[in-house]
């Protein structure tokens, strides 16, 4: 019976005590949950406007506007800044230097309630940089880098002094560990240039320091690749005006590549030395990079081996880009030229200017492709014509566009591919020669000798004409000029090489009008 009457009694007290507890956590999240709705209407933003803005606008010698700011207090409290546009300096009153859609400041919660603004993170949703460059190599964010303090003097904030002599609670800006970029361009205009647009960037930074390397990830879209991507670290070196690559890699094309350099003098004209190398890599992605930049022919496809070595430096009215590449047996299929097995080396120069790509264009290379043929149509055409009318058979005829070894060396300036030396050879034909090829709408101007085989000679026919043209090993000779556009070149007897065999001029004259039949155009 007392054991009944226990339980009977005990068992309301457990239900208070479980309805107690339930009133005790609802009132806690009910709190909770009005702090995080009433809590931003009694943070004073008016003191990120009145504090911050003007030390922004001083630092910048620049006017900052804003849309409207927003605190939130969830999922993590962070101040919002909508519309923020930074205009460019009175030298360039027209220019927006820099907007964003918007810029998130993340927060401490503690130092936020009592009225500290301690950023964690920053983040820039959709920024915009316009950066324009002087002609003497500066860009228009000089003047910032110029008029900015020592590093001591900004990590010792100045204490200001309240209206009754004492000392004012500081507000100090302190630099966030962390910064992204989502989504951002850069434009940059160059007076007399086109300009560069680069779209897309991503970038994240972790651990920011200026006493020590800290990582970054970075990536951005280039009109014609694939994603760029660069992953690292980075040390920036303040009191020198350095950002200096650690451990970097860039990404794209299905390549990955490490990357090392630095930006130097930062503050006024940059200089950049920043390079790329490579062994054994894949011609294919490499030469779809080249094309972009208009440093190799957009219709060839290319595998194999090639060890690659690239360069960007000097100052920034002064860059150039230089690449370097060891072909090793690469298969070339060439719309307009050739297909073969490419060897050798090349080397390109760019200096960074006004014009176009080919007027800039530098370098040298020696070349020799083996096994292939030629693939201009209209040349093999005119070559499988001439061979067919001094009686070569068709396989034989079929055999003078091939070739077993052909050799180029050259050196690109001026618009121009001057060929110092041009070699070919096959089972009918052996070929030298030298001249030039406009690098802008291709134009050919080659002075060749060509060697028929000793069986092709003899098929030639005979007579006084003929032994004009014949060389000490019985070969007959024919020396021939090929000029005009590559797609669609002219192919006649070089007069000047004939006038120096001594050739009668009524000889001259009748076999330049049989070579103009023979090479007529169709």
């Amino acid at each position: 019976m007392s054991e009944a009457v226990s339980s009977t009694v005990s068992l309301p007290s457990r239900r208070y005590r479980v309805t107690k507890a339930a009133v005790i956590v609802f009132g806690a999240v009910g709190l909770l949950l009005a702090a995080i709705l009433i809590a931003p209407t009694f943070i004073d933003l008016g003191l990120l406007k009145r504090t911050y803005l003007p030390l922004v606008q001083e630092a910048l010698n620049r006017r900052v506007d804003v849309n409207e700011v927003r605190l939130s207090l969830i999922p993590t409290p962070s101040i919002r800044v909508s519309k923020l546009s930074v205009s460019d300096s009175p030298a360039f009153p027209d220019n927006i230097f820099f907007s964003a859609e918007r810029v998130q400041l993340k927060l401490k919660l503690w130092p936020l309630l009592r009225g500290r603004f301690e950023i964690t993170e920053l983040v820039l949703e959709k920024p915009v940089f316009n950066l324009l460059k002087q002609p003497d190599g500066s860009f228009n964010y000089a003047d910032i880098a110029a008029k900015r303090p020592p590093a001591a003097a900004r990590r010792e904030p100045k204490k200001k002094i309240d209206s009754k002599g004492g000392e004012a609670t500081g507000t100090p800006l302190i630099i966030p560990g962390r910064m992204r970029v989502q989504n951002g361009q850069v434009n940059i205009a160059t007076k007399g240039q086109a300009p560069v647009n680069i779209k897309g960037i991503n970038l994240a930074l972790q651990e920011f320091s200026s006493e020590h390397p800290f990582p970054f990830r970075a990536s951005f879209e280039y009109q014609g690749l694939k994603t760029v991507s660069l992953e690292g670290e980075l040390e920036y070196q303040e009191t020198k005006a350095l950002l200096e690559l650690k451990k970097a890699r860039i990404k794209t094309q299905d390549l990955e590549l490490p990357l090392q350099g630095s930006m130097s003098n930062l503050s006024a004209t940059p200089r950049f030395n920043f390079y790329i190398t490579g062994e054994n890599l894949d011609a294919k992605p490499i030469f779809h990079v080249l094309s972009v930049f208009g440093l190799a022919p957009r219709d060839t496809d290319v595998s194999g081996p090639v060890d690659l070595s690239v360069s960007v430096t000097g100052p920034s009215n002064n860059l150039t880009t230089q690449v370097r590449g060891l072909l090793k047996n690469v298969r070339v299929n060439g719309k307009r030229a050739l297909k073969g097995n490419l060897s050798g080396t090349v080397s390109i120069r760019l200096p960074i200017g006004g014009g176009s790509v080919s007027k800039r264009l530098l370098g040298d290379g020696k070349l020799v492709a083996r096994d292939g043929e030629l693939t201009n149509v209209d040349l093999i055409k005119k070559i499988q014509r001439v061979t067919g009318m001094i009686g070569l058979s068709k396989d034989q005829r079929r055999e003078a566009t091939t070739f077993q070894k052909l050799e180029a060396d050259f050196i690109l300036g001026g618009g121009y591919a001057e060929f110092t030396r041009i070699y070919l050879v096959n089972p009918q034909l052996e070929v030298t020669g030298d001249g030039t090829m406009t690098l802008e709408q291709p134009t050919l101007d080659i002075a060749i000798s060509t060697a028929l085989s000793p069986q092709a000679s003899k098929q030639t026919g005979r007579g006084r004409t003929a032994s004009f043209f014949k060389d000490n090993q019985g070969r007959v000779v024919v020396p021939l000029k090929v000029s005009g556009r590559l797609e669609n070149p002219s192919v006649e007897l070089n007069g000047a090489k004939l006038a120096e065999t001594g050739l009668p001029a009524n000889a001259e004259k009748s076999l330049g009008s049989f070579f103009k039949q023979l090479f007529r155009s169709r």
